[in-house]
């Protein structure tokens, strides 16, 4: 009977429940490949994607579950739960408050379920296609599309969403090793929690005197003369949850993987359709690990191979065809203010010093812990060096590349915490240094939750409305409503003239 009850308990290094994973991450780029591009393209690239996976599945299963970590029945129901809950205080279903970043997201999933794939707007003299990372939108809209329902289309995204999320918080368990229930649980409330210690390098800036730290509402900024900003996770999951779910999964996936250089495109491609900057910012961590083993093993030609594995080159060869697409945006001439440019700081530098010190005061105290992991290094040299480049009306750029360095920051903040804990005596001051600073990193994530719950539930959803509006560069609109979503001149594209279906 002990051990009837001992395997009902779920293996998290399952392999079935890693290969879950990968097909959740891939599910929307299939339904992309299906309803954008025509079938000449789509079908092989389809079965390229297909060949990639079931290479992983060959390899999973040669191995086998080589550890366990095992999860109670109960536990998991209370993950599913919390993952469910935090996906609708997130505004997700429009049942609690929505923020403004909403608009957008309400507005892309409504023309997904309403217009014909690929969406082309003909607005006065602009010709536009929408041209944004909609890998995560795809799935509910396709339920709405066929239920002919956009409210459908919503409920469909907060169940998809907190699915993915259920598997980002298993696997957060397995990357820190939470191998009893009082560390699973202390896992999810550090993940709903967690952010750099924003406040104590605002404190720190203030007490320099030498600007303004009142930032009203926008309180993850470290000040109103430069737009940085390090999003805690609740503010990704909230006001740009594309960016979030799909690169957490990508981001832990990798951490185990990241001496396999041979699966770096199965794991890292899907983001390019699912969100764009963070995938820019784990490929800055994949060429790192890659270019360490290079130096660190003086085997060249190995590495060289390993990369070119067959299961990489199916992938690249897949993902041509959402890369032209997403270029189509990306190189298309755009207003200065949400061009790329560098930040010089000039005079600013202290606003820099103290914007660094809110991710530093993390490391700082786990580098005993992280001292021999590559992986700890790149973290912090991408963000120490992500705030001197801008993009977007907001930065965007330094706000979306950092969310992989910022998720491995909390992964190994609660390893390393962990780890402190089984020493003992003598790990106890980084224990206590550790658990001070996730409550001030905890102090703004908590703040906008208590907001969100001041608001009454609603249960009609969020008004439906569309991008035609914003399709159009003639000035009425603003420049990131105008160029953040669109194609324009798009019949002139390499996605529109080789790979896309033409809708009447």
């Amino acid at each position: 009977m002990g051990e009837r009850k001992r395997n009902v308990r779920m293996n998290l290094h399952s392999i079935r429940f890693t290969f879950s994973c990968f097909l959740y991450m891939y599910i929307g780029v299939a339904i992309f490949l299906m309803g954008w591009a025509r079938l000449c393209w789509s079908v092989p690239a389809l079965a390229l994607l297909a060949f990639g996976l079931w290479e992983y599945w060959k390899k999973l299963q040669g191995e086998g579950a080589k550890e366990k970590l095992l999860l109670h029945p109960a536990m998991l129901a209370a993950v599913g739960i919390f993952c469910l809950f935090l996906c609708l205080l997130a505004g997700q279903g429009a049942f609690f408050f929505q923020p403004g970043d909403w608009d957008k997201h309400n507005r892309v999933l409504s023309d997904l379920v309403n217009y014909p794939w690929p969406v082309c707007y003909q607005n006065g003299d602009d010709a536009a296609m929408l041209t944004y990372y909609i890998a995560q939108y795809l799935p509910p809209a396709l339920i709405g599309k066929i239920a002919h329902s956009f409210r459908a289309a919503e409920i469909s995204l907060l169940l998809f969403n907190a699915l993915g999320l259920f598997g980002v918080a298993l696997l957060l368990f397995r990357a820190v090793k939470a191998d009893s229930a009082k560390k699973q649980a202390f896992t999810l409330v550090a993940f709903a929690f967690f952010g750099t210690c924003l406040f104590l390098a605002k404190a720190l800036y203030g007490a320099t005197g030498l600007g303004n730290v009142d930032v009203s509402e926008m309180r993850d900024w470290i000040s109103n003369s430069m737009q940085l900003q390090y999003r805690t996770l609740f503010v990704c999951l909230r006001w740009a949850f594309p960016q979030a779910i799909v690169p957490w999964m990508a981001t832990l996936l990798f951490a185990e993987n990241q001496r396999n250089v041979g699966m770096y495109c199965l794991i890292g491609a899907p983001l390019l359709l699912c969100a764009t900057f963070p995938f820019a910012g784990l490929v800055f961590l994949m060429a790192g690990v890659a270019l360490y083993q290079a130096f660190s093993q003086g085997d060249l030609k190995t590495l060289l191979k390993n990369i070119c594995s067959r299961s990489n080159i199916a992938v690249a060869l897949a993902f041509l065809i959402p890369l032209s697409y997403i270029l189509g945006n990306v190189l298309q001439e755009k207003t200065k203010e949400v061009g790329f440019s560098y930040v010089d700081y000039g005079r600013n530098a202290t606003v820099y010093f103290c914007f660094a010190a809110a991710f530093l005061a993390y490391s700082v105290v786990i580098y005993k812990k992280c001292k021999d992991s590559v992986l700890f290094y790149l973290v912090n040299v991408s963000l120490l060096a992500l705030p001197f480049f801008r993009m977007g009306l907001y930065n965007d750029f330094t706000m979306s590349v950092s969310i992989p360095a910022v998720f491995l920051l909390l992964a190994m903040a609660l390893r390393s915490l962990f780890s402190y804990w089984k020493d003992g005596s003598g790990g106890r001051i980084y224990v206590i240094a550790l658990v001070c600073l996730l409550a001030i990193g905890a102090i703004y994530p908590a703040e906008e939750m208590v907001e969100v719950c001041k608001e009454p539930v609603a249960w009609e959803g969020a008004g439906e409305a569309g991008l035609m509006e914003w399709a159009t560069r003639d000035g009425s609109v603003g420049a990131a409503e105008a160029y953040n979503y669109f194609t324009y001149d798009y019949k002139d594209s390499v996605f529109w003239r080789f790979f896309s279906k033409h809708p009447n």
